[in-house]
């Protein structure tokens, strides 16, 4: 058994949570605009999930693994666009950091 399942999960779970944190915190009018992000990290927990061998693979494990790179890039730079942007809420700093290096490790390792 290897540990790739827990950071699939691990990513997945953070991954939901963040888009509800900033789904409840958003103002009724702008909560439109959170619908496609949903969908796109709802797509990118199943891709952790498939590539942590968590889901069964319904997409060939060459273009997940193509989506693990995009998506560990993609958080990397939102953590580094966080860092800079959200100041008191360190703890979302941290579970973007975290996504970004479970998805790495799933892409290089998994």
């Amino acid at each position: 058994m290897t540990i790739y399942p827990f950071f699939a999960c691990t990513a997945a779970v953070a991954l939901i949570f963040l888009w509800i944190f900033s789904f409840k915190n958003a103002s009724p009018e702008k909560r439109k605009a959170y619908l496609l992000p949903g969908l796109i990290q709802a797509f990118a927990a199943c891709v952790a999930l498939i590539r942590g061998n968590v889901l069964p693979g319904f997409i060939p494990q060459e273009i997940v693994t193509i989506f693990c790179y995009f998506f560990a890039l993609y958080l990397t730079f939102t953590t580094a666009i966080s860092m800079g942007k959200i100041g008191k809420k360190k703890f979302l700093v941290a579970v973007w950091a975290l996504t970004a290096i479970a998805f790495w490790i799933l892409a290089i390792f998994g």
